[in-house]
């Protein structure tokens, strides 16, 4: 009788232990939810800020619009008539390009933006304004023809 009391006793603490760790396990994953940081948790916090802020900002030449540049020209895309402004970073515009689609109203704009990568054959590009596809593949078009050796 007493083995049989000892059997069930052992029974017993080891579903506890077991209970015991999946009650901390489980704790812990909840702390570890709660203690995860997101994105948006982070953009206006140090050190994250400073980071942040520097990635998104423009080379004042970008920002400020005053890089060595052509007179503006028309062009047609898709039938439709829009203006083209390109403009480079002053004594560097082999490695750093601006260029710009205004719509036809002039109260839109899209660009691309090309600066040298580091292998010096090919540029990192970004694409601003979010354009539809015919003014992206303009965009495109017009850097290649800016620089064939590339």
């Amino acid at each position: 009788m007493n083995n049989r009391i000892l059997i069930r006793r052992d029974e017993h603490m080891k579903t506890l232990i077991a209970l015991a760790f999946i009650g901390a396990s489980s704790t812990l994953g909840l702390s570890d939810a709660q203690a995860a940081e997101y994105l948006f948790d982070v953009t206006d916090k140090s050190p994250y800020k400073q980071a942040y802020q520097q990635m998104l900002a423009f080379p004042d030449w970008v920002r400020t619009g005053q890089g060595t540049s052509t007179p503006l020209q028309e062009v047609e895309i898709g039938g439709q008539k829009y203006t083209l402004g390109q403009m480079c970073k002053p004594h560097d515009c082999g490695d750093n390009q601006l260029i710009v689609v205004f719509s036809p109203d002039k109260k839109k704009a899209w660009g691309l933006l090309a600066t040298r990568s580091t292998d010096d054959r090919s540029f990192n590009t970004q694409l601003l304004g979010a354009p539809e596809a015919a003014i992206k593949d303009f965009l495109n078009k017009t850097l290649e023809e800016n620089n064939p050796q590339d």
